[in-house]
Parts: C-alpha cells; structure tokens; sequence
C-alpha cells in the first residue's frame, strides 16, 4: 500500500481526523495510505462539516489539499 499526501487547511490549528482517527493537525502534511477518507475536524466552528476525499497519486510536493474555513 503506497503512502499518500494531505494536506488539511484552517485558520488555527486542530486536530485532524480521518475516517474518526486522529491523524495529525491542521496546516501540516499528513502522510496516510491510500483510500478513501471522510475527513473532519476537532471541536465545533468550522465548514463545511465534513470532506470525503480520495487519496492517490499525490506527491510531498503536490499533496491533496482540504480547506476548511469558519463559518
């Protein structure tokens, strides 16, 4: 299984989570194996709600990017 890029923004930093698992914090490249992810944030204030992603032939250089914003 080939380890793919993310790359999750927000104005300050949160915990991450990928399919309920935390995997890292906002704003830094999260390394993940590739699949299918529903990716949220911790605590509340933030849009959209959720992000369904699929995670493939990324790169370090070119991750796949999630923006979440305040609402």
């Amino acid at each position: 299984m080939s380890l793919e890029f993310l790359l999750v923004t927000f104005p300050e930093e949160r915990s991450v989570q990928a399919n309920g698992a935390n995997v890292g914090f906002t704003n830094h490249t999260l390394m993940l194996p590739a699949d299918e992810y529903n990716v949220t944030l911790s605590g509340a204030g933030y849009a959209p709600a959720n992000q369904d992603v699929v995670l493939t032939g990324t790169t370090v250089m070119q991750p796949r990017v999630v923006i979440f914003s305040k609402p």
